[in-house]
């Protein structure tokens, strides 16, 4: 991944984080939770992401750009 495609990356997060919540007034219920749980996953393996461009380690970048489109993959298509 690139810079800006990381960024943009970042602005989905955000949006699925703070905008796209569910309306309720009291607890989640338990596969909400779950599936926001992704969201927090992601967010690690973005990070990580950035952490190898910056040691210039591509293998570990690879790993963490894999890893973050399948923890999304598991949280756009959960049942």
């Amino acid at each position: 991944m690139n810079k800006n495609q990381i960024e943009q990356e970042w602005g989905k997060l955000k949006f699925e984080l703070f905008e796209n919540k569910p309306q309720i007034d009291g607890p989640y219920p338990p596969d909400v939770v779950k599936r926001r749980g992704f969201l927090i996953y992601a967010q690690v393996h973005l990070n990580n992401i950035l952490d190898a461009k910056m040691k210039n380690d591509k293998w570990d970048e690879d790993f963490e750009t894999e890893m973050y489109h399948r923890v999304m993959d598991l949280y756009y298509n959960w049942n």
